[in-house]
């Protein structure tokens, strides 16, 4: 990755991790620095949101307390999904979505909308 000027933005940056990122998505989002990456990329193009929604999911994914669970999946439809969300995320099927479905959380309640930022 370059900055602008054409220099390397990284002087540490491995060569070798940034071809896995090439391969796919989720080898540059298991990197932090790809990560990091990536977010200084969607924050030119205005689609930050998506990066941020797909990282909540993920996380989600790996809560086991269901109090947790209940409060992440709360805080992810807020930011995210709801009308009013301050990171609204453009996905098909959001407005189908009720704060209901958030009293009985799963792990993979998210999935369908996560797939479609990726």
């Amino acid at each position: 990755i370059h900055d602008s000027d054409g220099s390397s933005s990284s002087s540490h940056q491995n060569p070798k991790s940034t071809a896995k990122w090439a391969a796919s998505l989720e080898n540059l989002l298991e990197d932090p620095e790809g990560v990091k990456r990536f977010r200084e990329f969607l924050k030119k193009e205005f689609s930050e949101e998506n990066v941020l929604f797909w990282l909540a999911c993920e996380d989600f994914k790996k809560t086991q307390d269901k109090k947790q669970m209940q409060e992440k999946a709360k805080e992810i439809y807020m930011t995210f999904l709801s009308s009013k969300a301050s990171s609204q995320v453009n996905v098909e099927g959001q407005s189908r979505l009720s704060e209901t479905i958030l009293e009985e959380p799963h792990p993979l309640m998210f999935q369908k909308l996560q797939d479609q930022v990726t």
